[in-house]
């Protein structure tokens, strides 16, 4: 899981990490991660490579305390810190 943390981040910065349930249309699992800049990033997992691509998903004014797939991996729940907001990210991949 090397691949979620970016160049300038020290290791503190990634406050959650879920898995989807089963692998998407191309084989791959996806991981999402909540961090202290307010970004949600999904990942394809396994992420091993430093610095791996992902979808930077914006919509939190403050830093993101959890992220959880639904059981059928059609939505991501994100949770924020300072914006006490619940968003619902539908999966389209």
């Amino acid at each position: 899981m090397q691949g979620i943390w970016a160049a300038y981040e020290d290791g503190s910065d990634i406050n959650a990490v879920d898995r989807s349930y089963a692998p998407h249309s191309d084989g791959y699992h996806l991981v999402a991660c909540g961090n202290d800049t307010s970004l949600v990033k999904v990942f394809r997992y396994p992420s091993a490579e430093e610095r791996s691509q992902s979808i930077e998903c914006r919509g939190h004014s403050s830093h993101v305390t959890n992220v959880k797939f639904s059981k059928d991996d059609k939505y991501l729940y994100s949770a924020g810190g300072n914006d006490t907001c619940i968003i619902q990210w539908k999966i389209t991949v």
